[in-house]
């Protein structure tokens, strides 16, 4: 059987000590791998010391779990330790990490040596589906990492106060925080799930426990804020789990009255709502009229005001177009729930934080509604095409019968966790088209083209992972100007 290498390498910039400190916390590994594998760690306090071993579970595939255990095999603090799967699905794992001083910062090297089970299917699955989707995880991990040590902005020429970002743990919410805190604000993030939701936050980022199906925790949470936004999500969206308030009225609607009677209790004095496209009482579809609820309050709240209303907002951390180009990761077409043709105005998510921040600082912005949407309107066969090509994937894309695989979603709502639903197949398939030209008549402003967006993160050009055989690593080593080291 070959044995597979994979390469990668990345420059950060922070201190070597402090890298070293992050990845010799195993409880990390969650923050840099995708939410969509599921992370979970079960050793207690584990470390990365010469003999430690760690359990964990992750799920790359359909949601099935896979069952690790790493043995750390040596360590040479602060520069390299090395790590072996003890058990796990790999015939064999290993799995090198090196740091080393690199002007103001560190070059992290990540060298993988590999070799799959069960024989020529193995190779097979090394060809179909294991190689794209190594490349993704450590892609990812490549992003989340920039994230993590991302430096701050100086606090000295930016607006005074703090803010809290409500959600700011989840996809839209994350880059909010971010960008304020690229301005120099100070940030809170108010959670559901506290710490362990820190994921690509920066460490510096205070996260307090907050969750809006519970009042009370809302009034302490919000204890020397200024400003608020507000950008709420609930675990599994679309998909709603009415047993645990896991709906677009308790959350989205409910949620954010409480939030906004919370703020103004504690006299804050601007708010940014992040809606939807589409929100309006009589529209039809529950989800937009809890939408239309939550404005109602943003706008009776007594605060200055802004309420974006987004359209397909996509990025790196996005669970509808990464959920699409994970299935062309692991098939050989990517599966759809209707023809795909609804219209969609994709907009980036850095597009829709830039804004957020925009409308807490500019006075334009106040007691506004924004429709937010990207530059270009197209269909959703066109926007999977140009996704699928700057990934550098190819597959064909599959329609699906609407009304059978409602049907189909329709028993899934009673799993401890559903993957689907007959609301969520309607979600998903709705159409998504806006008029920008009142915002940037307002508030003036490039909004970015899907292929350069999706080129920042997905593109191929900016990927330093390799993935080849080993003999092939073995003649690039040796090839002239190689440095043979490993």
């Amino acid at each position: 059987m070959p044995k597979y290498v994979l390469s990668s390498t990345q420059s950060v910039k922070a201190p070597q000590q402090q890298v070293w400190e992050f990845f010799s916390s195993a409880r990390n590994l969650g923050r840099i791998t995708p939410r969509s594998m599921d992370f979970v760690i079960h050793t207690p306090d584990p470390r990365t010391e010469a003999g430690a071993v760690i359990d964990y579970t992750l799920r790359p595939l359909f949601g099935i779990p896979d069952h690790w255990q790493t043995l750390i095999a040596e360590v040479e603090a602060p520069h390299r330790f090395r790590d072996i799967q003890a058990k796990g699905p790999y015939k064999s794992w290993v799995h090198e990490h090196r740091f080393s001083p690199e002007g103001d910062g560190v070059r992290m090297e990540d060298r993988v040596e590999y070799e799959l089970p069960f024989g020529p299917l193995g190779t097979l699955a090394q060809r179909l589906f294991v190689r794209a989707q190594l490349e993704y995880i450590f892609d990812f991990r490549a992003t989340a990492i920039e994230a993590i040590f991302e430096p701050a902005g100086d606090p000295a020429t930016s607006r005074p106060g703090t803010v809290a970002v409500a959600g700011g743990t989840g996809f839209v919410g994350s880059e909010i925080a971010r960008e304020l805190r690229r301005r120099g604000r100070k940030v809170v993030v108010l959670s559901s799930r506290g710490q362990i939701a820190r994921g690509q936050l920066p460490d510096d980022i205070e996260i307090r426990l907050a969750d809006v199906r519970d009042a009370a925790s809302l009034t302490s949470a919000l204890v020397g804020v200024d400003e608020l936004v507000i950008s709420l999500a609930f675990p599994g969206l679309p998909v709603e789990q009415p047993g645990k308030g896991y709906t677009f009225m308790d959350v989205d609607a409910t949620g954010t009255q409480r939030l906004v009677a919370a703020g103004r209790q504690s006299g804050i004095g601007r708010v940014v709502y992040l809606s939807g496209a589409g929100a309006g009482h009589d529209a039809p579809r529950h989800w937009f009229r809890a939408k239309a609820m939550a404005e109602d309050a943003v706008r009776d709240s007594g605060m200055a005001w802004t309420i974006l209303r987004p359209t397909w907002v996509y990025g790196p951390g996005d669970v509808s177009l990464n959920r699409f180009l994970g299935f062309a990761r692991l098939l050989p077409f990517v599966p759809l729930t209707n023809l795909g043709r609804q219209q969609l105005a994709p907009v980036f998510v850095r597009d829709v934080a830039s804004l957020a921040a925009d409308s807490l600082e500019q006075d334009a912005a106040a007691e506004q509604v924004f429709e937010v949407g990207g530059p270009e309107a197209m269909s959703m066969r066109d926007v999977l095409h140009r996704a699928l090509a700057v990934a550098g994937l190819r597959r064909p894309l599959l329609p699906g019968p609407t009304a059978l695989i409602k049907l189909t979603a329709w028993p899934m709502r009673f799993l401890p966790r559903p993957l689907l639903s007959p609301d969520a197949v309607d979600f998903v398939n709705q159409p998504a088209t806006v008029d920008i030209e009142p915002l940037l008549r307002v508030m003036p402003r490039t909004l970015t083209l899907l292929e350069d967006g999706l080129s920042t993160y997905l593109g191929r050009e900016r990927s330093s992972v390799h993935i080849g055989s080993d003999r092939a690593a073995a003649r690039m080593a040796a090839a002239p100007g190689s440095t043979g080291q490993r």
